[in-house]
């Protein structure tokens, strides 16, 4: 949706937006309008916080504070005492909220970075989510599951780590996913072809995608 790499995907819809306008109107479309659309995916978070730039600008604009302010998006994280982080941070949960919807699910992704925590007098160094401030906290705190993709260099399968991993802050609430690494796609050789066929396994995920046949 937010990065170019949506380019390559052809087995489903995909809706580009570069500015927080075109996700409004994005968003909107699928609270009001009829589809039929189970998941809904923002890629990536990253990309986002650079677009809620704009919003936080406006926002703050819109405050006592900012009235007489005549920045921009570009301005914005300028402002003193990290105020701005504020009305980004701010942004970013207002944008998200507006793909919060009981009709479909939400998944974000995003690229990580590494962090140094404290933990028990040990520090220790994780990877988490590459977004400014708290953001990547909050986000954390309000999402059901959160998973480490990564490729097993064995196989080729695409694997979601959900909490085995020490150096990953991940987890999931869910039983069925917290402290596993699930096998999310695998690739298997089409013997008449000769070309490799990708298998994806939402269900292990979502099990009410499963069949009968499952």
């Amino acid at each position: 949706m937010l990065e170019s790499g949506t380019d390559y995907i052809s087995d489903a819809f995909v809706a580009k937006a570069s500015t927080y306008k075109e996700l409004y109107h994005i968003a909107k479309a699928l609270r009001e309008e009829e589809h039929s659309f189970q998941f809904v995916v923002i890629d990536t978070v990253t990309a986002l916080e650079d677009i809620a730039l704009e919003l936080a600008a406006k926002r703050f604009k819109e405050s006592p504070l900012g009235k007489n302010w005549d920045g921009t998006g570009k301005d914005i994280l300028k402002l003193p005492q990290g105020q701005g982080y504020y009305w980004s941070r701010l942004a970013m949960q207002e944008i998200i909220s507006w793909f919060e919807n009981e009709r479909f699910n939400l998944i974000l992704t995003g690229h990580v970075k590494d962090k140094s925590l404290i933990e028990g007098g040990t520090e220790l160094n994780v990877k988490v989510l590459d977004l400014q401030g708290k953001v990547s906290t909050i986000l954390s705190a309000k999402s059901d599951a959160i998973a480490y993709l990564y490729r097993d260099t064995e196989t080729g399968s695409l694997m979601a780590n959900f909490g085995d991993m020490n150096s990953v802050l991940t987890g999931a609430r869910m039983p069925h996913l917290a402290g596993k690494t699930v096998e999310l796609a695998e690739r298997t050789l089409n013997k008449e072809t000769g070309e490799w066929d990708i298998i994806t396994h939402w269900e292990r995920i979502f099990p009410s995608l499963k069949t009968e046949n499952d």
